[in-house]
């Protein structure tokens, strides 16, 4: 989980460094919606962090599903589903507000994927924190 934790990590912020390279000369912050030409603010970030929010429901609601009396690799195998659902939501979100700095060179898009990394990186999978999500004792915490 720490390779898809670092590949995801790695697909927002080299698409956002590359987007960054691209409109280096007319990156501007205005986070007013009368200056907007394209309509995409404040629609993007807005449906960026909805997605965030939906990501997090989705993977807590994914773990809630899971049997407490399943083996410890199921439970392993559904925390592992949780997390690529989670991420896949946060992607989702960053990449659609990387593009519409592309298109808009409006560097107010980039604040939801900051917060999209800050999110994976402070909500990363530990050993301990899988332990807790899934309430696993001794022998099965040895598979982790």
């Amino acid at each position: 989980m720490q390779i898809l934790l670092s590949a995801f990590c790695f697909a927002i912020i080299s698409f956002a460094a590359v987007t960054l390279l691209l409109n280096k000369e007319g990156i501007h912050l205005d986070p007013s919606i009368s200056s907007d030409q394209t309509g995409l603010y404040p629609l993007f970030p807005l449906i960026g962090l909805g997605l965030i929010f939906l990501g997090t429901f989705m993977f807590n609601k994914q773990l809630g599903n899971l049997p407490e009396d399943a083996a410890a690799d199921e439970k392993i195998t559904g925390y592992q589903t949780a997390f690529i659902i989670r991420s896949a939501f946060l992607e989702g979100a960053s990449l659609m507000n990387i593009v519409g700095f592309l298109i808009s060179a409006n560097a107010i898009f980039l604040v939801v994927p900051a917060i999209a990394v800050a999110t994976l990186i402070v909500t990363r999978p530990t050993k301990q924190g899988v332990t807790d999500a899934l309430n696993l004792s001794y022998p099965d915490t040895e598979k982790l």
